[in-house]
């Protein structure tokens, strides 16, 4: 449950990779001198004995974690450290099973042989109601047959306890229920994720502060002239910020507001949006296939729009997206399961081919898209496993 810890190797391996450097750490001069504090009001004095994990990383990688233990007070020193530009420190301690980190690493600047440093700890809870979402995003793109949706989620707590959940579960994120082939980003351990009647469940903790977690995931719905959808929210939604691929698609909704088009990524997305969700109120809307639809109150729906205004942010959110998904491209599963009655994936062999068709299905957009194959193929090709895909279908 090192959740800062994957966070923080993520974010460093953008465009550098995820391999560690095999060199051993050069021993040097530095001191660290660190302090453990317990940041709920009320909670328990940090003493001796407990145990702090110092990550050594350079140019991204993780090169070596020292270990030590508090001392009274709950302070901690390390000693000899290389501090040759390029290399930080990332203070680990484990408190009540929660991982905690320094929000950021530290890092000896010219001339400096002590940095002092403090790793705050919580006490846990099993109440989520300081619990919310910071952010929700969703991007909707449409690969002729299929529209593939990738939702990414910045969880925070206003709280000053650690949210531990119950039953071993914490976050639960629904899902539409003809969501096929949900796939996590890769690097995600396997045990992190369940699924639960209706949808997701996560099993890490929640930690205070803003974002101090992330969730991301995607999944495949079958393409109709109208996708309905309604969803709702276990937690506050600070905003929710839908991105539409275009052209060929637009979203009709009285509670996401257009906020007009941006390119991400090399191509183009109409983005809409809506603040202020309540937990548990429904969000309504619907992606309409064709270029002339409007947005607006999708049909046979109405409520007052809780979008409270068109806002902007957008363009950093693309630019925030893009270095995400640029170290963490969402993964196709290995199989591609149906949520059945119950929430429960079902695995077969037919549900592993038509995973694959559904992939050569992309790739073959794709490629068209980037000029790669001329016309007489693409269609050729596309007839064919359109056939195929019917076949799957006909099968299940």
């Amino acid at each position: 449950m090192r959740i800062h810890r994957w966070i923080g190797i993520v974010i460093l391996a953008v465009g550098l990779g995820l391999a560690a450097a095999n060199g051993a750490l050069a021993q040097g001069t530095a001191v660290l001198e660190g302090q453990v504090v317990n940041g709920t009001a009320g909670g328990a004095e940090i003493g001796a004995g407990l145990p702090v994990i110092v990550h050594v990383r350079q140019d991204g990688a993780e090169i070596q974690a020292l270990e030590t233990a508090t001392e009274a007070g709950g302070r901690f020193r390390l000693s000899g450290l290389d501090r040759s530009a390029g290399i930080e420190y990332w203070p680990e301690v484990v408190y009540q099973g929660v991982s905690f980190f320094s929000p950021d690493p530290y890092q000896f600047g010219d001339g400096q042989t002590t940095l002092a440093v403090t790793v705050t700890v919580y006490e846990t809870t099993d109440d989520d109601s300081a619990v919310r979402f910071d952010s929700a995003h969703w991007i909707v793109e449409a690969f002729d047959s299929m529209l593939r949706i990738t939702e990414v989620y910045l969880v925070g707590n206003s709280g000053d306890r650690a949210y531990v959940g119950r039953d071993g579960q914490t976050v639960v994120i629904s899902l539409p229920g003809e969501a096929v082939g949900l796939a996590y980003e890769e690097g995600t351990p396997g045990d992190r994720f369940r699924q639960v009647e209706g949808g997701v469940a996560d099993t890490w903790p929640v930690t205070p502060g803003a974002g101090t977690t992330w969730i991301v995931f995607s999944y495949h719905l079958p393409v109709e002239q109208v996708v309905p959808m309604q969803r709702s929210f276990a937690y506050p939604v600070t905003r929710l910020e839908v991105l539409v691929s275009r052209p060929g698609w637009t979203l009709r909704s009285d509670q996401l507001q257009a906020q007009g088009p941006m390119a991400f990524q090399g191509q183009e997305f109409d983005v809409y949006e809506a603040q202020g969700l309540a937990a548990n109120a429904p969000v309504r809307l619907e992606l309409v296939r064709g270029t002339t639809a409007e947005s607006g109150p999708p049909s046979g729906m109405s409520g007052s729009a809780s979008g409270g205004g068109a806002v902007g942010g957008g363009q950093r959110f693309l630019r925030w997206l893009g270095v995400i998904l640029a170290g963490l491209a969402v993964a196709a599963a290995l199989a591609y399961p149906s949520l059945a009655p119950g929430g429960k994936a079902t695995v077969d062999g037919s549900a592993r081919q038509a995973q694959r068709l559904l992939d050569d299905l992309a790739a073959l957009e794709e490629a068209r898209e980037a000029g790669e194959i001329d016309q007489e193929t693409y269609e050729r090709r596309r007839t064919e496993l359109h056939r195929a895909i019917r076949g799957q279908k006909a099968r299940r």
